[in-house]
């Protein structure tokens, strides 16, 4: 059936059990609203047919996970959250969901709830949807009052988890009773993540990956931190979160990616924690592998995890102890002034050939010049150096001196 325009505003006194009735008898078909956290709010009386979903939402008083899981994981929740029309859901069989039009209860772009109605008596049309727009207008003023409530939860657990990342709380104890009082379930297991990249509204691009995985996060400029975790795991819990993370990261990235200047996102995250006084370390971590992978994108291409960054990890540290000593490093000095009077690149083939871990071959693939160029460079290096790129230890002690080096440009 058709309405006329501004057709609830004849129920403007209505409260939210009587407008999910209204909508149930205009649609001929059982309504559910719920809030953003997919918590039931009402449910319409109309009609005895409904399905195991319906029902378990019911009794529960909220969506079940494995519902919310399948929806999420069919794009249901993305389209919710990105368009304003109703969404047309077909059956999900294996997780009990029958035929349904939902619609997202929205106010600015922020989503309030949802309206969901079950396709069981008769087929939904496009008159139909019209009367779902209303509705989710109509609803936006009896869901404001408890959205207010919940924002207000919700920044006292923002406040809580920075709190936690500051070192501000050091029983684990008096954590999890605080957690409890702020009704926050914190995981078993955890890490910190940090994502950043350029510009503003990291969380309106990842909203829908934060709630499929039920993350708790705040915003730091530029930076989103996000606690990730598990709950009641095992032995392989650790490589689990690690692949949880690793997941989430290939998820959000490219979507972040999309919408910032290439090249400008950057993640990174610390060790797995189970005490809560030590999420400071993992949120030091996360920071400290954010920033080397901003410094040196090229060599910690692929590497998230402060755990994966091998040399890397040190670097920083030990150009900070160079810098106490006043530390000036002589042999590449000498290297870089060879390039400048002679007008040749001995420093970047150095760089190369270790990076290539000594193998001449990749080296000269990567430098595009011959097997034999390649040979006379290394033995001007070896000489102006006073080397032997045989020794190990020189070596070593070279590439670490080439990546501190390399801190200096790119500071």
């Amino acid at each position: 059936m058709s309405v006329q325009p501004d057709y609830f505003q004849q129920y403007q006194h209505a409260d939210i059990e009587e407008l999910a009735d209204i909508i149930g008898d205009l649609l001929q078909n059982p309504i559910t609203i719920e809030d953003a956290d997919h918590r039931l709010i009402a449910y319409s009386s109309h009609g005895e047919s409904t399905d195991q979903a319906r029902w378990s939402t019911i009794m529960g008083r909220r969506v079940p996970e494995h519902v919310l899981t399948r929806l999420w994981k069919d794009g249901v929740f993305q389209e919710l959250l990105t368009k304003d029309d109703p969404v047309h859901i077909p059956a999900k069989d294996e997780v009990g969901l029958g035929k349904r039009v939902a619609i997202a209860i929205r106010r600015g772009s922020d989503v309030l709830g949802y309206i969901w109605a079950q396709e069981v008596n008769r087929p939904l049309t496009e008159e139909d949807d019209e009367i779902l727009r209303q509705a989710a207008r109509a609803a936006v003023t009896r869901l404001v009052q408890r959205q207010g409530k919940r924002k207000a939860e919700e920044r006292r657990r923002k406040e809580f988890l920075w709190e936690l990342l500051l070192g501000n709380h050091t029983s684990d104890t008096l954590i999890r009773q605080k957690a409890e009082s702020l009704q926050m379930r914190l995981p078993s297991s955890y890490l910190i993540c940090v994502i950043e990249a350029a510009g503003t509204g990291l969380e309106q691009y990842l909203y829908p990956l934060l709630m499929r995985d039920k993350l708790l996060w705040v915003v730091d400029g530029g930076q989103i931190v996000l606690l990730i975790g598990l709950f009641g795991s095992g032995k392989e819990g650790k490589d689990e979160l690690l692949r949880k993370t690793e997941q989430f990261l290939a998820d959000s990235l490219g979507k972040l990616v999309a919408h910032v200047r290439e090249g400008q996102v950057t993640a990174g995250y610390g060790c797995v924690y189970r005490a809560y006084p030590d999420i400071v370390k993992s949120y030091r971590e996360a920071l400290h592998a954010v920033r080397v992978k901003r410094l040196f994108p090229r060599e910690t291409e692929g590497i998230h995890g402060y755990h994966e960054l091998g040399i890397y990890r040190y670097l920083l540290k030990l150009k900070e102890w160079d810098e106490e000593q006043g530390y000036e490093n002589d042999r590449l000095a000498r290297l870089k002034a060879y390039d400048r009077e002679n007008q040749t690149a001995l420093m970047e083939t150095l760089e190369t050939y270790l990076d290539a871990a000594g193998r001449a071959n990749v080296t000269a693939q990567r430098l595009h010049i011959h097997i034999n160029t390649l040979g006379y460079r290394l033995r001007r290096i070896e000489e102006i150096l006073r080397v032997d790129l045989e020794d190990m230890n020189q070596r070593a002690a070279l590439y670490l001196e080439l990546k501190m080096d390399k801190l200096d440009r790119e500071r």
